[in-house]
């Protein structure tokens, strides 16, 4: 089988998903482009509820191909969420496209967020609960992505590749 493999990750969180999809992979033929593979996989982070500008500009470039999807979001812990940032991914494909699978996990933020949030809780009057919640879910997501995300994909990456 040809693979064509492109990660966009702006921390490392989405890259990390992409070396183990990669080490799935292995055996098979790496190509540079998409027009040439059995399987596109398409790694993304999450940004306004969606992928990435790069990202974004790529998924409109291909057309007639079988893509996994995979990406991570530093907000929301919620496979609801999740699916919504997936579902708005999948809005900037041509419907020639099949998506054989697509996966979503957490991931860790820059520290430089946590700052943020603790700076506008004390700046942004009667917000305070907000920006709790707010550092409760960045604190949650230090560990993403951990080893058990790591297993759903593997998972769920066979589920999807088995239907090639």
């Amino acid at each position: 089988m040809k693979y064509a493999m492109f990660c966009s990750s702006a921390t490392g969180n989405t890259g990390m998903l992409g070396q183990v999809i990669e080490e799935l992979l292995a055996g098979e033929t790496k190509v540079e482009n998409p027009e040439e593979a059995d399987l596109v996989c398409v790694g993304f982070w999450t940004d306004q509820g969606g992928a990435d500008e790069s990202s974004r500009k790529l998924l409109k470039t291909l057309h007639n191909r079988k893509i996994f999807l995979f990406g991570t979001a530093g907000f929301g812990d919620s496979q609801t969420y999740f699916d919504g940032v997936l579902d708005a991914v999948e809005d900037n494909l041509n419907d020639s496209n099949d998506v054989i699978g697509r996966f979503m996990c957490q991931g860790k933020m820059p520290q430089a967020i946590r700052d943020r949030y603790n700076k506008l809780k004390e700046e942004v009057p009667n917000q305070g609960a907000h920006y709790d919640l707010m550092i409760s879910n960045f604190d949650k997501a230090l560990t993403h992505p951990d080893q058990e995300d790591l297993v759903r994909l593997k998972a769920v990456f066979k589920e999807a590749a088995a239907k090639l």
